[in-house]
């Protein structure tokens, strides 16, 4: 199994991460193809996080330790907001992302770590002091949020009572400051992990043009 992952490591795979986020996009695009494609949308999240954990290279204990706390930081700050409307607002979420513990996917959890992940890897570039490290990460967490709210309303992963409230990004700046630290001092990322930044940029680039999608579309039925 080691030898597999030191192979698959070695591997160029930023292109094919590539041409699947396009075959994503265009099967949510295309109305024959649509609910099949947001039914697959937990599949493409795991599988990116599983790749993100192939170039990490050795989970340690301490890495496994740490990972499991921003799961669980992420998890639980979902169960306190999506139930009690203090944290981001009012919101609820769809069925798109599986199965739920206190009205919350356990995949959410998931996507937290594997944000905070990449986003300390790309601040990590650019900042050597831990402070200003989380504050960016927290910064291109807030960017991927907005960028991503339209997207994940339309997909059905969650939905809103009225306009995404300004609080839910300031929530978002706050605790994606607080998980960026904790990675930060537990060492949880390897800076060098090379699919990273692209995993963060790739989709950034899908949530993007599906928003795009979503004005070309609302603007053509007026």
């Amino acid at each position: 199994m080691n030898k597999l992952i030191q192979r698959i490591q070695t591997f160029n795979i930023v292109p094919y991460l590539v041409i699947f986020y396009l075959v994503g996009i265009t099967g949510l695009i295309v109305p024959v193809s649509r609910e099949l494609f947001i039914k697959l949308v937990p599949v493409t999240l795991l599988l990116s996080f599983i790749l993100l954990m192939i170039y990490h290279g050795t989970l340690s204990i301490k890495f496994i330790l740490s990972a499991a706390g921003i799961f669980a930081a992420g998890f639980l700050v979902e169960i306190i907001g999506v139930n009690t409307g203090i944290l981001f607002g009012s919101y609820s979420y769809g069925t798109t992302l599986g199965p739920e513990l206190f009205h919350t996917p356990w995949l959410i959890g998931i996507n937290w770590l594997m944000l905070v992940y990449c986003s300390v890897v790309i601040a990590s570039r650019y900042m050597d002091t831990r402070y200003f490290t989380a504050v960016i990460a927290a910064v291109l967490m807030v960017v991927y949020d907005f960028v991503l709210e339209p997207s994940a309303i339309d997909l059905r992963m969650w939905s809103w009572g009225g306009p995404v409230p300004l609080q839910n990004y300031i929530a978002w700046l706050l605790v994606g400051f607080l998980l960026s630290w904790f990675a930060l001092a537990s060492g949880l990322v390897n800076r060098s992990n090379k699919i990273a930044a692209p995993l963060f940029f790739i989709q950034l680039g899908f949530f993007l043009i599906h928003d795009l999608w979503i004005w070309l579309r609302e603007a053509l039925e007026l």
